[in-house]
C-alpha cells in the first residue's frame, strides 16, 4: 500500500514544497521534484517514476501540466499501469496556487487525487512568524546579533508569507539589523504595504464604479495572474478593497488607510 495521491494548495511561499518533502521523510521513501510545465511528454514522467521507485513524485505548479499529459496519467494514478505495463505503486503530490483553474479545466484529473490540503485555511499568527524568523536566524546566522524588535518588524512586514519573511530577515542581517533601510529598499511603507499597494488603492479610489482586472493589470504593467495571486490577496485580506460584479472597489477602510500611509510617508 502507498500513501494516497494528494494536492496541496496555497499561496506562493506558504510551504507546499516543504510539506511534501517532510512527508517523504516521514514515510521514508524516495522524493523526486519537478515543475509540471516541464513534463511535455509522458516518457519524462515514466522516467521520473523509475527514479521514485515507489516513493513520492512531487509536481510543482501542477495546474500547468499539459492537459494531454494529465489525461494519460489516469491509468497510471488509478491502476499503476501504462500501455499494459505495470508501474511500481507510488504517490503523486501536486502543488498549486490555482486549484480553481484546475477544477475548471482538468476536473477528471483532479478527481484522481484523494486528499486536498489547503494551506491558506490557517493563516500564521504574528507570533508564529516571529518564531519562524528567530529559528531561521539562529540556524543560519548564529553569530549575528539582533534584538527581539528585529523579529517583530520582519514578521509585521512580511505580508503573512514565510518566503517574504525569510527575504526580509536575510536582508536585515546583511544590513546589520538596520530595518529602516531594508524596508525602504523594498518600498515598504507600513505593515508590509508598499508604494505599489498605495498606488493601487489610489487608482481604485478614483474609479468609484469599479476597476476591471484587465484595466488594473494594464495600469500596473503586470500579468493578470501576478496581480490576482501575488498582489491582490493582501489587500483583500485586510479588507481594503472588494471584488464586485463591476470590478474592484475600495472600502471605507481602504480610503482611511490611504490617509494613514500618506501621513506617515510624506514623500509618497
Amino acid at each position: 500500500r502507498v500513501f494516497p495521491h494528494m494536492i496541496i494548495t496555497g499561496d506562493s511561499g506558504m510551504g507546499k514544497t516543504a510539506l511534501a518533502y517532510i512527508m517523504a521523510k516521514e514515510l521514508n521513501v524516495n522524493f523526486e521534484e519537478c515543475i509540471a510545465s516541464d513534463l511535455i511528454n509522458i516518457d519524462i514522467i515514466l522516467e521520473r517514476l523509475k527514479l521514485v521507485n515507489g516513493g513520492i513524485l512531487f509536481q510543482d505548479e501542477i495546474h500547468s501540466l499539459p492537459i494531454e499529459i494529465a489525461e494519460k496519467m489516469y491509468s497510471i494514478m488509478e491502476d499503476f499501469t501504462y500501455n499494459g505495463k505495470d508501474i511500481k505503486p507510488f504517490t503523486l503530490i501536486g502543488a498549486t496556487t490555482e486549484y480553481g483553474e484546475m477544477l475548471q479545466k482538468k476536473k477528471p484529473f483532479c478527481k484522481r487525487f484523494k486528499l486536498i490540503i489547503d494551506l491558506d485555511l490557517e493563516k500564521y499568527t504574528l507570533n508564529d512568524l516571529r518564531q519562524i524568523a528567530k529559528q531561521y536566524k539562529e540556524k543560519l546566522f548564529p553569530n549575528d546579533k539582533v534584538n527581539e524588535d528585529f523579529y517583530v518588524i520582519v514578521a509585521i512586514n512580511c505580508r503573512n508569507n514565510p518566503r517574504t519573511l525569510i527575504t526580509l530577515l536575510e536582508a536585515g542581517i546583511y544590513f546589520n539589523g538596520k530595518m529602516d533601510k531594508v524596508l525602504s529598499s523594498f518600498g515598504i511603507l507600513k505593515n508590509g504595504f508598499t508604494e505599489r499597494d498605495l498606488n493601487i488603492l489610489k487608482y481604485i479610489a478614483l474609479n468609484k464604479n469599479g476597476v476591471g482586472l484587465q484595466t488594473l493589470s494594464n495600469y500596473l504593467v503586470t500579468p493578470q495572474l501576478n496581480y490576482v495571486y501575488n498582489i491582490e490577496p493582501y489587500l483583500l485580506e485586510n479588507e481594503l478593497i472588494l471584488r464586485t460584479g463591476k470590478g474592484r472597489t475600495i472600502t471605507n477602510m481602504g480610503i482611511e488607510f490611504i490617509k494613514i500611509l500618506e501621513k506617515e510617508n510624506i514623500n509618497v
